[in-house]
């Protein structure tokens, strides 16, 4: 008899716990924080393939463009003290948020969720270089059923680091399991998880 497929690993329910962290210049990341009021995450990844052809060979070299993404990330609630993380906007002297258009480059984040498995392990995914754009501004009437969503424009590149030969790589997204990487899993929560990185008991 063929061995049982145990269907307990293979789907995931909800997402919660969300965070973000400022990615800086120098490649690095500030810190990772946790932002509640998550409804949903939808990003489709994309891969440009080009074929070159040659001897009557019509994919005699194949080439593989970066993996980019783009898509939606709605919450019920996204306090304004998160917005000059998210957004090239600003504070004035009295805490007012301002919105203007004089800065010439995206802010770029570090983003991700968490989302339960169906056998009980938990599984933490990790965007490494998105820009979001700002919501757009609407309102309805509150009719004791709806809340105002925000839903955001996000667009997530490919972020370069160097694997454990030194030698430089991109990545899109990782995925972390509680139960497949548990040697590491608590080790991994506090700071942006960056691939091939030394953990560190306590770290």
């Amino acid at each position: 008899m063929p061995e049982a497929i145990d269907i307990s690993q293979l789907y995931e329910v909800g997402n919660r716990k969300f965070f973000a962290a400022t990615l800086n210049a120098n490649g690095t990341f500030g810190a990772k924080t946790y932002h509640e009021g998550l409804i949903e995450i939808k990003v489709e990844f994309s891969q440009e393939i080009t074929e070159i052809n040659a001897d009557d060979n019509p994919a005699f070299i194949t080439l593989a463009g970066p993996v980019t993404g783009e898509g939606t990330v709605k919450f019920a609630v996204l306090p304004y003290s998160v917005y000059s993380k998210f957004f090239n906007v600003s504070l004035d002297k009295n805490g007012a948020v301002v919105v203007s258009g004089k800065a010439k480059a995206p802010k770029y984040v570090a983003f991700g969720y968490y989302s339960q498995v169906g056998d009980g392990s938990e599984s933490c995914f990790t965007l490494y270089k998105a820009a979001f754009s700002l919501p757009s501004l609407n309102s309805v009437s509150f009719d004791g059923k709806t809340i105002r969503d925000l839903t955001l424009e996000v667009k997530v590149y490919p972020y370069t680091y160097r694997d454990v030969g030194g030698k430089p790589q991109q990545v899109s997204y990782t995925i972390l399991n509680s139960e497949t990487n548990k040697a590491i899993w608590e080790e991994v929560q506090a700071a942006i998880y960056v691939p091939d990185c030394t953990v560190a008991e306590g770290e």
